[in-house]
């Protein structure tokens, strides 16, 4: 029971916890299917969610949850906007970076031939701001989506209030608005002007480039907008019913829609599932559970899931497995009678990795902008 003691704070809501664990399950275990015989791997499809999606919206309630609190007690200055961006970068960049340091090392000495000539792109995260993402460090394209939201998004919000002078309720509804519905043009004008044959020129044209996905951690903004304005109509719109049917129709968009490029698809499919995930927010950011050895379970998930994310595929699986076990640089990873094995190693690799990221790097820095919060509002009081 000790390794699951970790600071998960008292603030921390258990649904949202539920909704973050099973995002990054979903995700890593769609990456295991690597690792498992052919066979195996229908069961993977049929099992996995878009996890990634969930998360988009997770993140865009819980900071435009954050920038709604902030912009109402403070006037919109840069310093504010300053201090904003310092904690979240505190957040996100320390164990980013690391690792990517890590993975270009490991690329220029031993597959060079891999290595982008653009790698500097990834310490900007400009690596798939408009173009499609190097075959190199995959997984990074969802953490430059989230870090240009926190660029743009905060940006509009202060600017608009500096311009037009409204209040902050209306001016975070008019971004919401203004923003959600150009991001859907723009991903629309994209399918319209691109060919596209299948479901990975899709993701590298349009789907895992950074404009274009912006919409659905929007949606997550509305979510904060009407839990925060609208307190009785957002727990009102709590049920376990809405859960149900949202889950239904996300396996159903699954299945009815796998792998067919359309207009749909592309453009408006995105939207439904920022949808889905937006109604089932009101139960979940209320949800809240005595601790026991299963919610404690989902909270260790819940809070080690950013360094599950980035490490599980290439760490894990390409220098952990498929070279560290096998010595395999380049080519396709291949089965031997031990690969149940391996797929447990899998699972150890990255929770055990992620753990010992997330006590090392991630909660040193969360301390730090706690610490830097702390000194801040002594120096108001003095």
């Amino acid at each position: 029971m000790s390794f699951f003691r970790l600071n998960a704070g008292h603030s921390r809501i258990f649904g949202l916890d539920v909704l973050r664990a099973f995002a990054i399950l979903y995700v890593v275990f769609g990456h295991s299917a690597i690792l498992l015989p052919e066979k195996y791997k229908p069961l993977v499809r049929t099992i996995t969610l878009d996890g990634v999606a969930m998360f988009f919206v997770l993140s865009g309630f819980l900071i435009g949850g954050i920038l709604i609190k902030i912009l109402e007690k403070e006037k919109p200055t840069f310093q504010v906007l300053l201090n904003f961006w310092s904690r979240r970068w505190l957040r996100t960049l320390p164990v980013y970076l690391l690792l990517l340091i890590f993975v270009i090392i490991y690329t220029y000495m031993l597959k060079p031939q891999r290595l982008p000539q653009e790698w500097y792109r990834y310490l900007l995260f400009i690596q798939n701001f408009n173009y499609p993402l190097p075959t190199f460090f995959g997984e990074s394209w969802s953490l430059s989506i989230e870090e240009w939201f926190y660029l743009l998004v905060p940006s509009s919000l202060f600017i608009s209030l500096i311009a037009f002078r409204k209040s902050v309720k209306n001016t975070t509804l008019g971004v919401i608005i203004l923003g959600t519905v150009s991001i859907i043009t723009y991903r629309y004008f994209l399918y319209e002007t691109h060919t596209i044959k299948d479901t990975t020129e899709a993701n590298l044209l349009i789907l895992r480039q950074v404009i274009p996905r912006l919409d659905s951690i929007m949606f997550g903004v509305l979510a904060a907008y009407l839990a925060h304005y609208y307190p009785t109509l957002w727990k009102k719109s709590s049920s376990w019913l809405i859960v149900v049917i949202g889950i239904i129709a996300m396996y159903g968009l699954k299945y009815f829609n796998d792998s067919h490029i359309s207009q749909y698809s592309i453009v408006y499919l995105p939207v439904i599932k920022s949808i889905i995930v937006f109604l089932m927010l009101p139960f979940f950011s209320q949800w809240k559970r005595p601790e026991n050895m299963i919610t404690k379970s989902i909270t260790f998930i819940s809070l080690i899931s950013y360094s599950m994310y980035l490490t599980n595929r290439t760490i894990v699986i390409d220098i952990c497995i498929k070279f560290g076990l096998h010595g395999n640089l380049l080519h396709k990873h291949t089965f031997n009678e031990n690969w149940k094995f391996e797929y447990f190693l899998f699972w150890a690799f990255t929770i055990g990795l992620s753990y010992l990221l997330y006590i090392t790097i991630e909660m040193p820095f969360m301390k730090l902008r706690d610490i830097k919060k702390k000194n801040k509002t002594n120096n108001y009081k003095h």
